[in-house]
């Protein structure tokens, strides 16, 4: 039932959108952390916070499931936009979408796939970095002194939150809760927050050095 259910087209985009709004949650999570590094108490907080994670007994279950739901995100999303494709395989279907689909939604695989890019580069650089016998504020702040890097990450948080401000609204659209004016509203302002958000600490890092 399960399985028949997620190889259907209103399937795969319910497992989209679940896992979609799975990953917002840890997002603003993830975010909250981050915000400790703008404490100005030299990272003792955020290190605090790193050492609670990483102690933690249920650590590997957590990842396993996070990147879990990352992958079956990713694989809902590639089948989703191959079914879009022969969806659309007549000039006149495809000029009909035109005018339904905003322009978030056209590039959303595309901005997808420099998403996970920037996912490997960020797991490579801060949680299987080099902490130089310091500690993890000391591998951001290193990190964060590197105004290409800086640069880099601020352009790929703003991809992020073009991404959500269409995610969201595209995952109840999914669930059959589109029909409410104010999700548009709260789709862009959650963008803004999480990418605004993530952006600030390497600018603040960078300029505050």
């Amino acid at each position: 039932m399960g399985v028949t259910l997620f190889s259907s087209s209103i399937g795969k985009k319910i497992g989209m959108a679940v896992t979609g709004l799975l990953l917002y949650g840890f997002l603003l999570g993830h975010l909250v952390g981050n915000l400790l590094l703008l404490k100005g108490d030299g990272g003792q907080e955020f290190n605090m916070y790193s050492e609670f994670l990483t102690s933690h007994p249920l650590l590997i279950p957590i990842e396993i499931g996070l990147v879990a739901i990352f992958l079956f995100h990713v694989l809902f999303a590639i089948s989703v936009s191959r079914d879009s494709k022969r969806a659309r395989n007549t000039r006149y279907v495809k000029t009909a979408a035109v005018g339904s689909r905003s322009w978030a939604s056209y590039t959303m695989i595309y901005s997808g796939v420099l998403i996970l890019g920037f996912v490997a580069l960020h797991l490579k650089t801060f949680k299987y970095g080099d902490l130089a016998g310091g500690t993890l504020y000391d591998l951001v702040v290193r990190t964060f002194s590197n105004g290409l890097y800086v640069g880099g990450y601020v352009v790929a948080m703003l991809i992020l939150g073009f991404h959500l401000w269409h995610a969201f609204h595209s995952a109840f659209q999914s669930l059959g809760l589109s029909a409410r004016p104010r999700l548009k509203a709260i789709s862009m302002a959650l963008g803004l927050i999480i990418a605004g958000g993530f952006s600030i600490v390497p600018v603040f890092i960078f300029f505050s050095l």
